[in-house]
């Protein structure tokens, strides 16, 4: 038990050092219609208007998790009107892995919207759509924080 303990605690310092290096650390909460999960995600800038996130949700009802990376266009609509700044729309996609008793591979979807509260501070609220290579995909909505 004292060796599980501190391999998570290893885990949780390892997770939150890598979380600091990067731009932003998003906590979700996955509202899918088979029951909801909590997940962690990390973001980092590719270019002026592209994000790369990786993230992993659990869900307790299974258990079951959902690790994917997927590439977001995310402009900030401040850019076409001073009022319209820190609302930053995006879509994505890219893979997913869900791992449970049956484990699949899959293409994973993204369609949400950012808001900023401050420059370190939003609210986003997602679609997502996750469709293994063996068929039978899922939708679920994920409302979360980004802390940058």
């Amino acid at each position: 038990m004292r060796k599980a303990f501190g391999l998570v605690a290893l885990l949780g310092t390892l997770l939150f050092s890598m979380a600091l290096g990067q731009r932003a650390v998003g906590f979700r909460l996955v509202l899918p219609p088979g029951g909801a999960g909590l997940g962690l995600a990390l973001e980092a800038p590719l270019e002026r208007s592209l994000a790369f996130r990786a993230f992993g949700d659990l869900f307790p009802s299974g258990p079951s998790f959902l690790l994917g990376g997927e590439v977001l266009f995310k402009p900030d609509l401040g850019q076409l009107d001073r009022d319209l700044r820190g609302i930053r729309p995006y879509f994505g996609g890219g893979l997913g892995a869900r791992i449970a008793g049956t484990s699949a591979v899959g293409v994973h979807l993204s369609l949400g919207a950012e808001v900023l509260f401050d420059p370190r501070t939003g609210f986003f609220l997602d679609g997502e759509y996750y469709y293994p290579f063996g068929g039978g995909g899922s939708s679920r909505v994920v409302l979360g924080v980004n802390l940058r």
